[in-house]
Protein backbone atom coordinates (compact mmCIF):
# COMPACT_ATOMS: atom_id res chain seq x y z
CA UNK A 1 0.00 0.00 0.00
CA UNK A 2 1.60 3.65 -1.02
CA UNK A 3 1.09 6.67 1.34
CA UNK A 4 -0.62 9.11 0.08
CA UNK A 5 1.22 12.40 -0.02
CA UNK A 6 -0.16 15.41 2.08
CA UNK A 7 -2.26 17.92 -0.02
CA UNK A 8 -0.77 20.96 -0.25
CA UNK A 9 -1.82 24.11 1.09
CA UNK A 10 -3.91 26.72 -0.73
CA UNK A 11 -2.24 29.52 0.06
CA UNK A 12 1.63 30.49 -0.08
CA UNK A 13 3.29 29.69 3.58
CA UNK A 14 5.48 32.74 3.52
CA UNK A 15 2.18 34.96 3.60
CA UNK A 16 0.54 32.96 5.79
CA UNK A 17 3.18 33.77 8.12
CA UNK A 18 3.27 36.92 7.58
CA UNK A 19 -0.68 37.02 8.14
CA UNK A 20 -0.62 35.25 11.40
CA UNK A 21 1.66 37.32 12.91
CA UNK A 22 0.74 41.10 12.32
CA UNK A 23 -3.44 40.36 12.05
CA UNK A 24 -3.77 36.66 13.16
CA UNK A 25 -7.40 36.44 13.63
CA UNK A 26 -7.47 36.72 9.32
CA UNK A 27 -6.67 33.04 9.19
CA UNK A 28 -8.64 31.54 12.41
CA UNK A 29 -7.96 28.18 13.24
CA UNK A 30 -11.44 27.71 13.56
CA UNK A 31 -12.17 29.24 9.99
CA UNK A 32 -9.63 27.34 8.05
CA UNK A 33 -9.81 24.07 10.05
CA UNK A 34 -8.33 22.12 6.83
CA UNK A 35 -5.71 24.35 5.98
CA UNK A 36 -4.31 24.06 10.00
CA UNK A 37 -4.52 19.95 9.61
CA UNK A 38 -1.64 20.08 6.96
CA UNK A 39 1.36 19.53 8.30
CA UNK A 40 3.19 22.76 6.71
CA UNK A 41 0.56 25.13 7.95
CA UNK A 42 0.40 23.77 11.21
CA UNK A 43 5.00 24.39 11.40
CA UNK A 44 3.91 28.05 9.91
CA UNK A 45 1.30 28.26 13.36
CA UNK A 46 3.83 27.73 15.75
CA UNK A 47 6.60 29.89 14.06
CA UNK A 48 3.96 33.14 13.76
CA UNK A 49 2.65 32.11 17.97
CA UNK A 50 7.08 32.29 18.37
CA UNK A 51 7.51 35.40 17.12
CA UNK A 52 4.38 36.75 18.17
CA UNK A 53 5.50 36.00 21.47
CA UNK A 54 8.97 37.94 21.33
CA UNK A 55 7.08 40.64 20.20
CA UNK A 56 4.73 40.45 23.32
CA UNK A 57 7.82 40.67 24.81
CA UNK A 58 9.50 43.73 23.50
CA UNK A 59 6.29 46.07 23.40
CA UNK A 60 5.39 45.36 26.77
CA UNK A 61 2.06 46.54 27.20
CA UNK A 62 2.16 47.25 30.61
CA UNK A 63 4.08 44.16 31.83
CA UNK A 64 7.85 44.91 31.73
CA UNK A 65 9.59 45.25 28.69
CA UNK A 66 12.41 43.71 26.93
CA UNK A 67 15.17 44.66 24.83
CA UNK A 68 16.81 43.35 21.74
CA UNK A 69 20.31 42.75 23.17
CA UNK A 70 21.92 41.27 20.35
CA UNK A 71 20.80 40.47 16.43
CA UNK A 72 23.65 38.08 13.98
CA UNK A 73 22.90 36.98 10.68
CA UNK A 74 24.52 33.75 10.22
CA UNK A 75 25.93 32.19 7.46
CA UNK A 76 22.44 30.02 6.39
CA UNK A 77 20.64 33.63 6.22
CA UNK A 78 18.82 32.97 10.13
CA UNK A 79 18.79 35.51 11.93
CA UNK A 80 19.92 35.18 16.03
CA UNK A 81 18.35 37.01 17.68
CA UNK A 82 19.05 37.91 22.01
CA UNK A 83 16.40 39.36 24.16
CA UNK A 84 16.64 40.92 27.31
CA UNK A 85 13.67 41.56 30.03
CA UNK A 86 15.45 43.08 32.67
CA UNK A 87 12.87 43.33 35.47
CA UNK A 88 12.38 39.41 35.53
CA UNK A 89 15.85 38.60 34.83
CA UNK A 90 14.51 36.93 31.54
CA UNK A 91 16.82 36.26 28.82
CA UNK A 92 15.90 34.52 25.30
CA UNK A 93 18.27 33.39 22.32
CA UNK A 94 16.14 31.83 19.51
CA UNK A 95 16.89 31.88 15.80
CA UNK A 96 14.66 33.23 13.18
CA UNK A 97 14.85 32.71 9.42
CA UNK A 98 14.87 36.08 7.41
CA UNK A 99 11.02 36.24 7.24
CA UNK A 100 10.25 36.23 10.61
CA UNK A 101 12.54 38.61 11.32
CA UNK A 102 11.47 40.85 8.84
CA UNK A 103 7.99 40.72 10.28
CA UNK A 104 8.96 40.84 13.72
CA UNK A 105 10.51 44.10 12.86
CA UNK A 106 7.73 45.08 10.35
CA UNK A 107 5.13 44.57 14.08
CA UNK A 108 7.42 46.42 15.70
CA UNK A 109 7.73 49.23 13.59
CA UNK A 110 3.76 49.42 12.73
CA UNK A 111 3.45 49.75 16.65
CA UNK A 112 5.39 52.69 16.43
CA UNK A 113 8.37 51.44 18.71
CA UNK A 114 11.06 51.20 15.52
CA UNK A 115 12.00 52.39 12.20
CA UNK A 116 11.38 49.73 9.22
CA UNK A 117 14.22 49.06 6.65
CA UNK A 118 12.79 48.86 3.22
CA UNK A 119 14.40 45.73 2.56
CA UNK A 120 11.98 44.56 5.42
CA UNK A 121 8.77 46.27 4.16
CA UNK A 122 9.30 44.75 0.65
CA UNK A 123 10.07 41.46 2.12
CA UNK A 124 6.87 41.24 4.49
CA UNK A 125 4.36 42.76 1.66
CA UNK A 126 5.47 40.79 -0.80
CA UNK A 127 4.79 37.81 1.06
CA UNK A 128 1.54 39.06 2.00
CA UNK A 129 0.54 39.95 -1.42
CA UNK A 130 1.17 36.09 -2.50
CA UNK A 131 -1.80 35.29 -0.64
CA UNK A 132 -4.12 36.64 -3.38
CA UNK A 133 -7.28 38.51 -3.28
CA UNK A 134 -9.92 36.24 -1.68
CA UNK A 135 -9.08 35.62 2.17
CA UNK A 136 -12.65 34.12 2.42
CA UNK A 137 -11.40 30.37 3.03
Amino acid sequence: MTKQAAPKPDVDLDGLLCALVLAPRTYARNRFFDLFKQPGARKVRRRAARVRGIIRHLLADGRPQGEIVGEQVLSDGQVLLRLRVPDLSFERTTALTALEAATLRYAIHRAGHAPLDSADKERVEQALGRLGPDLSG
